[in-house]
């Protein structure tokens, strides 16, 4: 009765028509009323990023204004425990001061000697130099933080004169080995006994070694031959 009900209504004869069996629908408004409830609410999520935006903006004020920037570091003269550091010192000289005779020659040279820890207190804060909480001035060897905040002498300085001194005394001991070796027939013997006015001769010249190395990087007299140098067996 069915079949017959569908083919009338459908027009076609003598074909099947497949009927699914029906399917329980999902619950969807329990579904859907679940994802909104594990979803945030937009406000909740504007005011955690108003709230984040507002601690950053805090957090880097607060760094700049106490001058943390640099492991915690304080400038020597705003420091009090450099000051503090400076009192007991010249504290300590004036108390030894008083054991000896105005005019002696202990007296003298204890005068002397607070000057001079006064003057280098004063240069010390003067330069604009970090101290720690110890009351001693810190280097800055960081490259980055040294051109952040104005330290470039503490880093560059020693290590170009470390460098330029470091390739001067290689520069050196290379030229007067080279010199001996194409001129005497035992190199050797200059090595165990030094030639004195050949070195000196040769660290006068060393004096521009950077120019040198270059010229004989260009020429290439500065590096030895691959063929001429040993490689132990593998």
């Amino acid at each position: 009765m069915m079949a017959s009900t569908l083919q009338s209504r459908t027009g076609l004869k003598g074909q099947s028509l497949a009927v699914r069996p029906a399917q329980p629908q999902c619950p969807r408004v329990v579904a859907r009323s679940a994802v909104c409830a594990a979803l945030p609410d937009n406000k909740t999520v504007g005011k955690a990023v108003t709230a984040a935006a507002l601690a950053a903006v805090l957090g880097f004020g607060a760094v700049q204004e106490a001058r943390a920037d640099v492991a915690g570091l304080t400038p020597c003269s705003q420091s009090k425990a450099y000051n503090k550091r400076q009192k007991n010192e010249v504290k300590g000289l004036q108390k030894r001061l008083k054991q000896y005779e105005p005019d002696s020659a202990p007296a003298i040279a204890l005068k002397a000697t607070i000057e001079r820890t006064e003057k280098r207190f004063e240069i010390y804060a003067k330069q604009n130099l970090l101290c720690g909480s110890d009351g001693l001035p810190h280097l800055i060897s960081d490259p980055g933080l040294a051109f952040r905040y104005g330290h470039q002498g503490e880093v560059f300085l020693p290590t170009i004169g470390f460098l330029y001194v470091a390739g001067y005394i290689g520069s050196v001991g290379r030229e007067y080995l080279n010199y001996f070796k194409k001129n005497v027939k035992k190199p050797t013997e200059k090595e165990i006994i030094i030639d004195v006015p050949t070195a000196l001769r040769l660290s006068a010249e060393g004096a521009i070694w950077p120019w040198r190395v270059v010229q004989q990087l260009r020429n290439g007299s500065l590096l030895e031959k691959d063929e001429n140098i040993t490689v132990s067996p593998r």
